[in-house]
């Protein structure tokens, strides 16, 4: 049977359902947490349209004992309580190419939260998916962001000046990534160990 969540030391990584939507709208709809998001501001109603059909998709992967190659995860404390969202997206075009996406909460900033998020983003890739390669993007002011990127070991592979616009202000993004096999995964096969995602 396939295994629908992971409990880590000090977080709960599970599988996102239609219920955790409204959370994740909640978070991304906050001006803070949106503030180097080029998709925000939006509307819940388009968080509830983009986030569904890959939940649903989701959902019939594990219904048919498939693991889904793309999955959108929800990190959660010991009590239940939301903490931030996360996703691994499979790269069209890209044979083992893996997408890392993460959103957290104000709440959650600085406490390690969006690192061991990313960690468990990158053990799934590699253990559950086969990753032959992870990749990331963020905006070039989203400091946050881009020292995870960093510390996980992927590198700045490139920039694309004035590629997103954002309440009429464009900015850089940023593209980070790696092949696995030029990253130190032993970071990742100790959470992987811990987790029981190998």
């Amino acid at each position: 049977m396939i295994a629908t969540s992971w409990q880590g030391s000090t977080e709960v990584f599970r599988y996102g359902t239609r219920a955790d939507i409204a959370k994740i709208a909640a978070m991304l709809t906050d001006p803070e947490v949106g503030r180097w998001l080029w998709f925000t501001p939006a509307p819940a109603e388009m968080f509830e349209s983009f986030f569904a059909p890959f939940i649903e998709a989701q959902d019939q992967d594990l219904t048919a004992g498939k693991v889904p190659q793309t999955a959108v995860f929800v990190v959660e404390n010991d009590a239940g309580e939301f903490l931030g969202q996360g996703a691994v997206i499979a790269v069209q075009g890209s044979p083992g190419g893996f997408e890392i996406g993460f959103q957290l909460p104000k709440k959650s900033w600085g406490r390690g939260v969006g690192t061991r998020l990313s960690e468990f983003l990158c053990a799934y890739a590699i253990h559950q998916c086969a990753a032959f390669r992870i990749e990331g993007a963020c905006l070039e002011g989203n400091a946050g962001s881009r020292a995870i990127l960093a510390k996980l070991g992927l590198a700045l592979e490139g920039t694309r000046p004035d590629y997103r616009s954002k309440e009429g202000t464009r900015h850089a993004e940023c593209l980070y990534g790696a092949p696995v096999s030029a990253l130190d995964t032993s970071r990742f096969e100790r959470f992987a160990s811990q987790l029981g995602l190998r």
